[in-house]
């Protein structure tokens, strides 16, 4: 008798040291479900019990069509990242959904938050060593609901600076990500660098620029990157050079480059460029002036006020002015090209009024001179 319970002893034992893995339907009453393997929900009622559950990397969850989830108050869905969640019925959130995984292309929109509920979805910024971006650029990042970066980007809201190290941080289901990567300026004084060609990437895929940031709705767990940089010249600022053409003159750059044939003259950071006035020959008589103003598309501009302080440019011997270095936009402003018939019309009224004024004062000395008078 004593052999045999010794027997009976030793084999609860064993079984008790054999692993046990249970899901929903086998085990209701667990506290924490995991799914390692592809499941299918096909029914209303099957994920109704206040448990957690998690979706283990690398398998899926699918969620059939015409087939209504709901994650209870108690009870808090976990995808892990490397998981997939798919959501072609609808899913309603009352307790919470974790999202550091995937959810399938359109299953966000199938997914609704009760007043009781919450999601948070991880939106991974890397190391900037890792990227080899260290001390190129600054990131920043803010969230909003209405995805309406110039709405948002007003007095008040407010962007997160993100880690140089990098760091992972969670959002809502469908809210708006905006993600700023500022180059730094080796002069602050100019902007060298270009922005919006340090391209943000999501989950590979590049994404919106407006008003200075990247934006992306969060529709599934985000992985950020971003352009790489192989050279400087990637990412220069592009400036715009205006060269008028008026009544009696062309600006033409060096290389035949004209704002009247409508396209806009454009330079990058640091280049040089000259160019050259011609004149009509019915206006080569005209004593005229060169200024290079700092701005772009300023052609009304008053000599007297705004280009006061400005010294007028000297061509060089071929007759080509030139910025030395464009660190900015600047315009092109010709002042004192006139017709030769007015310059000459004017020069005549000019004679006769000087003629009239040399008679008027021969006049006055002969009576002077009459009387006495003269000096």
């Amino acid at each position: 008798m004593k052999k045999t319970l010794a027997v009976i002893l030793s084999l609860v034992m064993l079984l008790c040291c054999v692993p046990f893995t249970a899901n929903a339907a086998d085990d209701p009453s667990s506290s924490h479900t995991e799914w390692a393997e592809n499941h299918v929900i096909t029914s209303t009622n099957e994920l109704l019990s206040n448990v957690n559950y998690t979706i283990k990397s690398g398998y899926t969850l699918t969620i059939a069509s015409n087939v209504t989830v709901i994650v209870p108050l108690s009870c808090t869905l976990i995808v892990e990242e490397g998981a997939t969640l798919r959501v072609y019925g609808k899913m309603v959130i009352q307790g919470q959904l974790r999202v550091d995984g995937l959810i399938e292309k359109g299953g966000a929109k199938r997914i609704s938050v009760d007043d009781t509920g919450s999601t948070m979805v991880a939106v991974r910024f890397p190391s900037l060593a890792d990227e080899g971006l260290t001390g190129r650029i600054e990131v920043s990042y803010g969230v909003s609901t209405t995805g309406d970066p110039y709405a948002d980007l007003q007095e008040g809201f407010k962007l997160t600076s993100v880690s140089d190290a990098g760091e992972t941080v969670y959002v809502s289901l469908n809210e708006y990500v905006y993600v700023k990567a500022a180059i730094k300026e080796p002069d602050p004084a100019y902007d060298k660098f270009d922005d919006s060609l340090m391209t943000v990437y999501v989950n590979n895929m590049p994404q919106a620029y407006g008003q200075g940031v990247y934006s992306f709705e969060v529709v599934s767990s985000a992985n950020i990157s971003y352009a790489p940089w192989t050279s400087d010249t990637d990412f220069l600022s592009t400036f715009n050079i205006y060269l008028p053409t008026g009544e009696g003159y062309t600006v033409y750059g060096r290389e035949g480059e004209q704002s009247a044939l409508g396209e806009t003259v454009k330079l990058k950071y640091g280049q040089t460029f000259s160019f050259k006035v011609e004149i009509e020959p019915e206006y080569d008589m005209s004593s005229y002036e060169v200024y290079i103003y700092n701005g772009y598309g300023w052609t009304n501009l008053d000599p007297s006020q705004d280009l006061a302080d400005i010294e007028p440019a000297k061509p060089d011997e071929f007759g080509y002015y030139t910025i030395p270095e464009v660190k900015g936009e600047h315009t092109v402003y010709v002042v004192g090209v006139v017709a030769n018939e007015t310059l000459l019309m004017v020069g005549n009224i000019l004679d006769m009024v000087k003629n009239v004024f040399e008679m008027i004062s021969a006049f006055f000395a002969e009576i002077l001179a009459f009387f006495g008078l003269a000096a």
